[in-house]
């Protein structure tokens, strides 16, 4: 009995090991792409731009390395919208992604806004004029309150559908119009404030989910941050109404900004295998060149897992 215990134990240490060797291993392989997520830059902008700088300069460096081939923002660019100085250094380290030229899309989250409603000066730095003219913008709401992008990866095709602070029924509307317009694309959402930091949907995400996710079947995954939190819930939606699922919805909440210096550089990298139509997701600091900032052996999924798009 002795014998089998320890062969067990052994066995577990040996996954265990595995699993952080794999995720935090390059998973250097010309035959997928990878996409940048990046949430809550607030606290950089605020006060450490030179983590902000290292996050867009290790993208550019690695832009071929990894076959980068978009950058995602979930809102809260700057923490006092009030504080001209802070979207100055937004929009320095953003434009550096223009110059080489990588795709990106961008919202406003609630410290974007003044008096968190007032888009002005968001629009001013991130309106519609300033992607209006990239070959993957597809279209606006409001002046790039929302908007969205299409891009080809592999030979899949996705759109990527984004909608700032401030979602109600008009919203919602819109992004049911883009989706069904698009409806051969795997759709990614994203959103600030989606997923609460206990894994459940808000009030607002519980609404999203039921009036945009569910009716649109092609939507596959959705991104929020907001909440200072590494959270996943997986969804199952019947859309034929048959009694079973007929797809998997994951729905991602990925937000550092509580730790040292407002997040330690902390982002998401997202690798796309077009061959078997799945996601690597994991989480990677090039400011400390470490890969996750949650322990593995403690939490095994929270800062990597694996998506089935199919």
């Amino acid at each position: 009995m002795k014998k089998i215990w320890t062969i067990f134990f052994i066995a577990t240490w040996l996954n265990l090991c595995f699993q952080t060797y794999t995720a935090a291993t390059p998973i250097q392989d010309q035959n997928h792409d990878t996409i940048i997520w990046m949430t809550d830059t607030q606290y950089y902008s605020k006060k450490y731009p030179h983590i902000f700088e290292n996050q867009i300069e290790w993208i550019i460096s690695n832009q071929k390395k990894w076959n980068i081939q978009y950058v995602i923002h979930t809102g809260d660019i700057v923490h006092n919208s009030e504080q001209m100085f802070q979207w100055h250094v937004a929009n320095n380290m953003m434009s550096q992604l223009d110059k080489s030229d990588i795709p990106y899309g961008i919202l406003a989250g609630n410290h974007d806004l003044l008096n968190k409603k007032n888009y002005l000066i968001y629009e001013q730095f991130f309106g519609e004029d300033r992607f209006k003219e990239k070959d993957h913008y597809g279209g606006s709401y409001q002046n790039n309150k929302g908007h969205y992008d299409l891009l080809t990866l592999g030979k899949k095709e996705f759109i990527f559908l984004y909608m700032g602070w401030g979602i109600k029924k008009e919203e919602m509307d819109w992004m049911n119009q883009v989706l069904s317009s698009y409806k051969d694309r795997i759709a990614i959402l994203n959103f600030h404030k989606y997923l609460h930091k206990n894994g459940k949907r808000t009030k607002l995400g519980d609404e999203i989910f039921e009036q945009v996710v569910k009716p649109n079947e092609n939507v596959r995954v959705v991104l929020s941050g907001h909440y200072d939190d590494s959270e996943k819930l997986i969804s199952d939606v019947d859309d034929n109404g048959d009694g079973r699922t007929d797809r998997y919805v994951y729905q991602i909440l990925a937000d550092y900004q509580s730790v040292s210096e407002g997040g330690s550089g902390f982002l998401r990298l997202i690798h796309f295998y077009p061959e078997t139509h799945v996601l690597y997701m994991r989480t990677y600091s090039p400011y400390l060149n470490k890969h996750y900032h949650y322990s593995p052996q403690k939490h095994p999924e929270k800062d990597q897992f694996w998506i089935k798009l199919k």
